[in-house]
C-alpha cells in the first residue's frame, strides 16, 4: 500500500527558500516506488499508435516530452488486454501477445530516460468497443437492446469461462508490462468501460456468480486487482481508476463508490485514482467542458480518501499548481492527476515546481483534443500544436534578424509574432484596435468562458517578455507593408461582417453580436421591451446569455430548430449551453422563424407561411462572419511571401488559427530559406495558400 499525508504538513511554515508549493513538490511512496512529486500524467487516449494496436515514432515522443517535463508519474494510455473482445479505437494500444512488449519497453524506456516514471494503464472496454474492432457484437456483463425498436440486442452477454478469461487477460497484460520496465500498473476502472460495468447495477442484471447482489457484482473487478496484484507483488504499485459516481437514476452514486472502495483495495490496490461519469449519458461529467468549476471533483476525492486507507490522486479539474496545493493541503487528495494541461503544456510540472507559473500554457477545456480523438486523429491541442506532433515540428529557424510583419493580434496573430521572434526574425505586430486579443476577446467575454482569458493573458504576458515590436491602434495597407520591404508576412486580420440578412428600414437599433462581444459597441442598457438575438449559432446563443447576464430580456430567433441550438459548438460545452438556456427565464427561444424586416422597434418575421411582429428595443445579429482581406492580394503584387492566417482566410476555432499561425511561419521561413539558397527565384514567392497551411497544420506533408 502507499503512505498518505493525512494533512501531516498541513499548519507547517516551510523555510525561506523552499518551494512555492511544498506539498506539491514532496516525494510520495507508493507501495515500493517513491515519486519524485505529487504530478500524475493522467492516461489519456492519444490515437497516436498504428491500426494494429501498435506503439509508433510518434507514441514514444508524445510520452518522452511529458515525461521530461517534470511529471512525477506517467500514465500511459489504456491498453487493451485482450483485443479479441474488442478495442476502444482502431488506434488502440495493445499488450495482448509478448510481439507487443518490445514497443511499449520503448515507452518505458523514453519516460525512464526524460527523468520519470512510467505505469501502464489496463483496459477492456465492454461494451464500448469500438465495433469496427469486432466481428460481432460489443461484449457486455449482461446483454443490452436498442433503445430505439426495445428489440435488437446491442451486446452480447460474456459466459462465465469468457469472464474467467478476461481476468486471466489482465494478469498477463500486467506480466507484459512489467517485462516492458513500466514500474507500476493502472486498472481501468472508471468511465462505464468492463469493470464500472460490472459494478453498475444498471448493466450488471446477471443472476450468477459474477452478478446479482452487491458482492456478487463486486466479483468481476477484485478478481481483476487479485490477478494484477499477484504478478506485481508488493513492491510494485497498482492503482485503480474509477468514477465517483456516473451520474445516472438508479445507477453508482458517491454513497455507493464510498461503500465499494473499501473492498477494492483490500484486494490489493495501493492507490485510488477518481474520476467521474461514464461514456454514455454524462461524458461531460468525464470530459469537463470549458464552463466546470475547478477542482469541483475534490469534494468526491475527500469522500473516498476518508474510507481507502490508500493514497488518493484526484482529476480536478486543476489547471493552475495553486489549486493542486490547496487540495492536498486540505486533506482532499494525495496526488494530483493532470490530463489536459500536459497536452497544452507538458513542462507544467517543472514551471510549478519552479514557481514560474505565469511561465505555464493554461488549458482551457475548449476540448479541441477531445474533439481530434474523437474524429480519430492524434492527438493535439488547440494551444500548443507541438502536442502529438514532437516529431514532426522541429524548431524553425532562419530568422537571422530579418523583418517579418505580422498583421492583426487576434490568437493566430500572436502566436505567429511569437514563433516568428523564436526563430530568429525582427518581428512587427500591427493591431488596429488598442488592445492585443482580436476574436478572443469576444470568444472569452460570454458567461462560463472566462478561461479563455487565462491563454489571452499568457500570450500578453509571452508578448511582453520577448523582442516582438507592437503597434497598437494601427490599422496598415499593403504599401505600408510593402515599403518595409519585410521577407515575409502574416495576416491574421480576422473576419468580417456580413451584410444584414434582412431589410432594416431603421438600422439603428440593429447591432453586432461580435461587436458586443469584443467591446467594439457597448451594450445597451436593459428596458422594458426585450432584446432580440438573431442568430441560433454558438455565438447567437452565447450574446443571449451574456445580454440575460446584464439584465436583458431576451428573444433568441434562429432559423432553425430548437434541438440545433448552438450545433457546431463542442459537444460538452453543446450540452450545457442549452440546459442553461432552457433554464434561463429571461431567454425565451423563437425557433423556425426568420427575419424579413427591421423597421424601429417593429421586427417582421415569418415562421413557415405564418407572418408575425416582436416588438423590440435592440437587433443583436449573429448570423456569422466572413473571411477576406485586401492585404493579400496587395502583398502578392509587391512580391512579398505571405500567408493568411485564422478567420481572415477560413472561419474556425481558435486552434485553427493558433496550428495555421505554426503551419505558416514554418512555410514562410523554409520558403525564405530556400530563396537564400537560390531555389526559388524571388519573384516566384508569394501567397502561401490556405490549402497548404491546412495542410501542414494538420501533419500533412505538402
Amino acid at each position: 500500500m502507499g503512505e498518505r499525508d493525512d494533512g501531516d504538513t498541513a499548519g507547517c511554515s516551510f523555510p525561506v527558500g523552499a518551494p512555492r508549493f511544498p506539498r506539491l513538490a514532496s516525494p510520495i511512496r507508493l507501495a515500493g516506488l517513491t515519486i519524485p512529486n505529487r504530478t500524475v500524467m493522467a492516461a489519456m487516449s492519444s490515437v497516436l499508435a498504428d491500426e494494429a494496436g501498435g506503439v509508433t515514432d510518434d507514441t514514444v515522443a508524445y510520452y518522452r516530452a511529458r515525461a521530461a517535463g517534470g511529471t512525477g508519474l506517467i500514465v500511459v494510455e489504456f491498453t487493451s488486454v485482450n483485443r479479441r473482445y474488442g478495442r476502444a479505437e482502431m488506434r488502440q494500444l495493445v499488450l495482448d501477445d509478448d510481439g507487443a512488449i518490445a514497443g511499449h519497453r520503448r515507452i518505458a524506456s523514453a519516460i525512464r530516460e526524460a527523468g520519470s516514471l512510467s505505469a501502464l494503464q489496463l483496459h477492456s472496454p465492454g461494451q464500448h468497443a469500438d465495433r469496427r474492432t469486432l466481428d460481432g457484437l460489443p461484449f457486455a456483463p449482461s446483454q443490452e437492446i436498442s433503445r430505439r425498436d426495445g428489440v435488437t440486442p446491442t451486446t452480447r452477454m460474456l459466459e462465465p469461462a469468457e469472464i474467467e478469461e478476461l481476468v486471466a487477460d489482465y494478469g498477463r497484460a500486467a506480466t507484459r508490462a512489467m517485462a516492458a520496465g513500466y514500474e507500476a500498473i493502472e486498472i481501468h476502472g472508471a468511465h462505464g468501460y468492463l469493470p464500472m460495468a460490472f459494478l453498475s447495477p444498471l448493466r450488471n442484471r446477471r443472476n450468477d456468480a459474477w452478478g446479482g447482489d452487491f458482492e456478487r457484482r463486486l466479483r468481476f473487478p477484485l478478481a481483476v486487482i487479485k490477478a494484477v496484484k499477484a504478478v506485481l507483488g508488493a513492491e510494485r504499485p497498482l492503482i485503480y481508476r474509477l468514477s465517483s459516481s456516473d451520474f445516472l437514476p438508479g445507477g453508482l452514486s458517491l454513497d455507493d463508490m464510498v461503500a465499494i472502495v473499501p473492498h477494492l483495495v483490500a484486494a490489493g490496490l495501493d492507490a485510488i485514482h477518481v474520476s467521474s461519469g461514464v461514456i454514455e449519458g454524462t461524458l461531460d461529467r468525464t470530459i469537463d467542458p470549458m464552463s466546470a468549476v475547478e477542482a469541483w471533483r475534490f469534494a468526491h476525492c475527500r469522500a473516498i480518501r476518508a474510507v481507502a486507507g490508500v493514497p488518493v490522486i484526484g482529476v480536478g479539474p486543476v489547471r493552475w499548481p495553486d489549486v493542486a496545493e490547496r487540495g492536498l493541503a486540505e486533506g482532499d487528495i494525495d496526488m494530483v492527476a493532470l490530463g489536459r494541461p500536459l497536452l497544452a503544456d507538458p513542462d507544467w510540472t517543472r514551471k510549478a515546481l519552479a514557481g514560474d507559473v505565469d511561465a505555464i500554457r493554461p488549458c482551457t477545456n475548449c476540448n479541441w483534443c477531445f474533439d481530434r480523438v474523437l474524429k480519430h486523429i492524434g492527438i493535439s491541442c488547440a494551444e500548443n500544436p507541438r502536442a502529438g506532433q514532437e516529431n514532426h515540428m522541429p524548431a524553425v529557424g532562419g530568422g537571422a534578424g530579418r523583418l517579418a510583419l505580422v498583421v492583426g493580434a487576434g490568437p493566430g496573430g500572436m502566436a505567429a509574432a511569437l514563433e516568428l521572434s523564436e526563430a530568429g526574425f525582427t518581428t512587427r505586430l500591427y493591431e488596429a484596435r488598442n488592445e492585443l486579443g482580436g476574436g478572443l476577446i469576444a470568444s472569452a467575454s460570454p458567461p462560463h468562458k472566462e478561461k479563455l482569458f487565462w491563454y489571452l493573458d499568457y500570450l500578453k504576458r509571452r508578448l511582453a517578455g520577448s523582442r516582438v515590436e507592437i503597434l497598437l491602434d494601427h490599422p496598415v495597407e499593403a504599401g505600408e507593408l510593402a515599403a518595409q520591404h519585410p521577407v515575409l508576412a502574416i495576416v491574421a486580420t480576422g473576419a468580417c461582417s456580413q451584410a444584414l440578412p434582412f431589410a432594416a428600414g431603421d438600422a439603428t437599433r440593429v447591432l453586432s453580436a461580435y461587436d458586443i462581444l469584443s467591446g467594439d459597441a457597448e451594450p445597451p442598457a436593459p428596458g422594458p421591451l426585450p432584446t432580440l438575438v438573431y442568430g441560433g449559432g454558438e455565438t447567437g446563443c452565447e450574446t443571449a446569455e451574456y445580454l440575460a447576464a446584464r439584465g436583458h430580456g431576451v428573444i433568441l430567433v434562429t432559423r432553425s430548430a430548437a434541438q440545433q441550438l448552438a450545433r457546431s459548438a463542442e459537444m460538452m460545452y453543446r450540452k450545457h449551453l442549452r440546459a442553461r438556456l432552457q433554464g434561463n427565464a429571461r431567454i425565451t427561444v423563437v425557433d423556425n422563424t426568420t427575419i424579413t424586416r427591421v423597421e424601429g422597434p417593429q421586427v417582421a418575421t415569418l415562421a413557415g407561411e405564418t407572418a408575425g411582429r416582436i416588438e423590440v428595443a435592440w437587433v443583436v445579429v449573429a448570423q456569422g462572419r466572413q473571411p477576406g482581406s485586401p492585404l493579400g492580394e496587395g502583398l502578392a503584387a509587391a512580391g512579398i511571401p505571405h500567408a493568411l492566417v485564422g478567420d481572415v482566410e477560413t472561419i474556425g476555432r481558435i486552434g485553427d488559427a493558433v496550428h495555421a499561425a505554426r503551419a505558416a511561419v514554418s512555410l514562410l521561413a523554409a520558403q525564405v530559406a530556400d530563396q537564400d539558397a537560390g531555389h526559388v527565384a524571388a519573384q516566384a514567392a508569394g501567397h502561401i495558400t490556405g490549402q497548404a497551411v491546412g495542410q501542414a497544420a494538420q501533419g500533412v506533408e505538402t
